[in-house]
């Protein structure tokens, strides 16, 4: 529609000749209409001016926020957007002052960030996957559900009476000896397993009812868990480095076989009454070591069974940084550096070793916390924090896997290399058993098996442990009744968690480099019948 200039202004009368407009007299009658007119034409140039502005609006503003998104100038684009540039910045600032505040994201933003989370989720699950195809690839249960009765991965919600399936020790042994723990694709191991595997998301409340029960099983998936194996297993244990470093030393111990046992001597008197008993105590002792020497020697045993060079020249590379700042920190510029290297670490003390007698050693790391030690910046605190599922305090997380949180004894882990292996024992608690990374096999023994597995009795410093090497099938028929054991096993991997009560046997071996930590809780008695035939009783 056309606009007449009389609809947005009223005439002015024609100046005098003198340049001062000339006064119009009129009635009373006639002052009055005139005034009624002028408000009418001020009330539509009003209403003109507000349709030409919105009108305005309507148009200019779509094409600004058109051009914004074409052309990236959002509210995050360049300095020249902000700055009001003579490139158009002034109409972006009024475009960006106009758009109501808010801290939501934008719609696009919101995209990246999904896109972000989802590569994120993307990454995780092909790291998760990748882990369980090979997994998958080298262990296999060897035997099916029309064999045990039941199937390991969706097992019936009330246990079977023979639960779990066990086999004759020897047929186990020889299937796969202890000391065997390479395995290399195509190959692969049949695993007599009778144990169940449960899902946390789907199967939790038949799992709680195997722990309600007090019997082992698997349990694997909890988010949680998951957490925690997507941070420490990264391959070369970056991750725990960053965090415990190459300054604190912990306790380790160590041994220059593959085997450990544990003992306990207490005291020169008995000690010397048990060496003249003819005691012989096992080759492993302990040291104290950095995690990251400790990861060093981890690596290159795990490089050269393997034969992967990226993993024993990582093994290298820290060796030499070690050196040198042991060099740095205690020897001074002066020193030689064949000497040093020969004499390694040591300072003088009990633990001193040379570079070639720790190269030929096994190292099993440990990192022992409890509550009251959870101060800031300490390893008990990093632990803690780490597995929420481990701390009594927090007990939506940790209500399946700590059962009575009165008794919890701490956490325990034990990081192990390829190859160490802990000689079968039980411990007198329920026990829950996560693995962060790597892979351990479990060869598990009912506490009905006591009589047959050769312990060493009270008394002794390895009290609850065998006497015999498992490994070694020469030994076996040195015991009357250990042929006659029966056994389960399990190869755990990375995200698994194993219950054993109270009382249940377990011979560990190591896999690979791995993670594992272990939380107690609370004493048991269904097996005490069994305990107290071999001299165990509570």
């Amino acid at each position: 529609m056309a606009l007449d200039s009389s609809d947005l202004q009223q005439r002015r009368p024609k100046p005098s000749s003198s340049g001062r407009p000339t006064r119009t007299k009129s009635s009373g009658i006639d002052s009055g209409g005139v005034k009624r007119r002028r408000r009418k034409a001020e009330r539509r140039s009003i209403r003109t001016v507000c349709i030409v502005i919105s009108s305005l609006v309507v148009v200019i503003l779509p094409l600004g926020l058109l051009g914004g998104h074409l052309f990236g100038n959002d509210s995050s684009s360049s300095d020249s957007a902000a700055s009001g540039s003579s490139t158009g910045g002034g109409g972006r600032r009024f475009l960006q002052n106009w758009k109501p505040k808010s801290n939501a994201p934008s719609k696009y933003e919101q995209l990246q960030h999904d896109a972000a989370l989802s590569d994120n989720q993307q990454f995780t699950s092909y790291n998760k996957q990748q882990r369980e195809d090979r997994y998958n690839s080298l262990y296999r249960p060897k035997f099916s559900s029309s064999t045990l009765g039941y199937d390991i991965y969706n097992c019936p919600p009330t246990p079977p009476q023979h639960y779990p399936m066990a086999w004759p020790i020897p047929e186990v042994l020889t299937n796969w000896n202890v000391n065997d723990v390479t395995t290399i694709a195509p190959n692969y191991r049949q695993v007599y397993q009778g144990l169940c595997i449960f899902d946390y998301n789907t199967q939790y409340d038949i799992a709680l009812t195997y722990r309600n029960a007090e019997l082992p099983f698997v349990i694997r998936g909890d988010p949680k868990v998951e957490r925690v194996v997507e941070k420490w297993d990264d391959g070369t244990g970056e991750y725990l480095h960053s965090v415990l470093g190459d300054v604190e030393e912990y306790r380790t111990e160590r041994s220059p076989t593959t085997s450990f046992m544990w003992y306990r001597l207490r005291g020169n008197g008995k000690k010397k009454k048990m060496m003249d008993e003819g005691y012989t105590k096992p080759l492993n002792d302990e040291t104290e070591m950095t995690f990251g020497e400790w990861l060093e020697h981890a690596l290159e045993k795990e490089g050269v069974a393997l034969q992967d060079e990226g993993l024993m020249q990582k093994a290298a590379s820290m060796k030499e940084r070690r050196l040198g700042l042991w060099k740095h920190a205690k020897s001074g510029p002066a020193e030689d550096d064949d000497e040093l290297k020969e004499r390694g670490r040591g300072g003088g003390n009990k633990n001193e070793e040379s570079e070639e007698e720790k190269q030929k050693k096994w190292y099993y790391f440990r990192l022992n916390v409890e509550l009251r030690g959870s101060r800031d910046g300490s390893a008990d605190k990093f632990v803690y924090d780490e597995l929420s599922f481990f701390d009594p305090r927090k007990r939506k997380d940790s209500q399946f896997y700590i059962v009575d949180p009165k008794q919890e004894r701490g956490i325990n882990c034990r990081f192990g290399m390829r190859g160490v292996s802990a000689v079968n024992h039980f411990d007198m608690s329920r026990n829950m058993i996560a693995l962060f990374g790597g892979e351990r096999r479990y060869i598990i023994g009912n506490p009905s098996q006591c009589k047959h597995m050769a312990l060493y009795p009270r008394g002794h410093p390895s009290l609850r442990h065998s006497s015999i090497d498992w490994g070694n099938e020469a030994e076996w028929a040195n015991v009357p009744g250990f042929r006659e054991a029966e056994v389960t096993e399990v190869v755990m991997h990375a995200g698994d968690v194993l219950y054993l009560p109270t009382s249940w046997f377990h011979q560990i071996t190591n896999l690979g480099l791995n993670y594992q930590c272990n939380a107690r809780s609370g004493v048991t008695y269904e097996s005490s019948e069994y305990m107290d035939q071999c001299g165990f009783g509570f």
